[in-house]
């Protein structure tokens, strides 16, 4: 049975090596995305009112930051804004060009109500194009605008991932034995035996999370895209799918009174008939791994008026569980040390990528070497 698990468990790593590969050194970046945006487009990402004693940082009203992003932008409809109060990081804002469903994004200034940026593409930026090959590996709308093979891959990648971090558990069952143990001065194949077992018991916890959290994003992504959202179902938007006369800054205001202690985050605008405007936030958190966007409150995109407050601390666990995926899989959770941790044991399949395909061809060399030396013809 172990003998079995092991061929499976070298076949499964040698069949996604690429894409794992991939995956772990794109995660490792990508956990300090922010940081990094703030490093490149220090005039765009970042703001700098962090570091202005004399300046408080105040967010204009809402209404009128998006008149001007509307004004600035006629040929877009907004989709999203991402909401951001401590000064340091711009706002984004989304947008959908009239007539398509291609998203765009800008950077903007809440406190001075200035654009930061022009619409781009949201993987034209460096770490955004880093996202894209991390989920899609670039394959998505390859062949077909929206096919789906990049999520595919992506979801068999997360599948073997969590395989490869279970199974190596049970094959080297009783690690905890030797979690110290590196025989540096013997030969390179019990080194890479060695570094290979230890590198995986520590860092199988991260694997696992990154496996099992991989498998679900994908795969919701794929059921979005392919069962709500069928290619011959497309929305293209020609102009905005609410009342003009909302008072947008009322309904913010308002998403904080709904629920208690409750910090917009996230608007979702009408980019789809279907679809309200909805303000995503957090509250004071009982689960330390809930996401930014737990609770939402929910307004009529004619009307402006409620149809549903959620308050994420109330709900089930199936969603408390699925909504702290989010910030288990890029480990923001507990700031820069869990961030530091992932960065480095998100770099483990790489390593037990080289290692293991050592020690696969270390044991095929011996063995064609063994039957040539046993062979009958000899």
């Amino acid at each position: 049975m172990r003998r079995t698990l092991f061929k499976l468990h070298s076949y499964s790593a040698l069949i996604a090596l690429i894409p794992l590969i991939i995956v772990s050194i794109t995660g490792s970046i990508l956990v300090f995305k922010t940081e990094i945006d703030q490093l490149l487009m220090p005039n765009s990402a970042a703001l700098p009112y962090h570091q202005q004693a004399d300046v408080t940082f105040v967010r204009q009203n809402h209404n009128v930051l998006q008149a001007h992003v509307e004004q600035t932008f006629p040929e877009y409809i907004v989709g999203a804004w991402e909401v951001f109060t401590d000064g340091q990081e711009a706002d984004r804002v989304y947008l959908v060009k009239k007539g398509t469903d291609d998203w765009f994004k800008v950077y903007f200034d809440p406190h001075a109500n200035q654009v930061l940026s022009e619409p781009v593409s949201t993987t034209s930026y460096l770490t955004d194009w880093l996202l894209n090959l991390h989920y899609t590996f670039l394959l998505n709308g390859i062949g077909d605008e929206h096919s789906q093979w990049g999520t595919i891959i992506g979801l068999l990648a997360a599948l073997i991932l969590t395989f490869l971090g279970i199974s190596g558990l049970i094959i080297h069952r009783k690690f905890w034995l030797n979690l110290f143990s590196l025989r540096l001065h013997k030969s390179m194949r019990v080194f890479s035996g060695d570094l290979h077992r230890l590198i995986g018991a520590w860092a199988s916890p991260v694997i696992l999370i990154l496996g099992v959290t991989g498998i679900y994003f994908n795969a919701l992504e794929y059921y979005h895209e392919v069962f709500e959202h069928p290619s011959d179902e497309h929305y293209y938007p020609t102009k905005a799918l609410y009342d003009p006369s909302i008072d947008f800054q009322g309904l913010i205001d308002d998403s904080q009174s709904q629920l208690e202690a409750f910090t917009p985050t996230y608007l979702l605008y009408p980019y789809e008939p279907e679809v309200h405007f909805t303000v995503f936030g957090h509250q004071p958190r009982a689960n330390p791994f809930a996401s930014d966007y737990s609770s939402t409150v929910t307004y009529d995109r004619e009307s402006g008026a409620l149809m549903a407050a959620i308050d994420g601390r109330d709900a089930n666990a199936v969603i408390k569980v699925t909504d702290s995926f989010r910030e288990l899989h890029f480990g923001s959770f507990g700031g820069l040390i869990s961030k530091l941790i992932w960065c480095i044991f998100g770099l483990s399949p790489l390593i037990l990528g080289i290692t293991g395909v050592y020690i696969w061809q270390h044991r095929r060399s011996k063995k064609k070497r063994s039957t040539l030396v046993y062979s009958p013809s000899q």
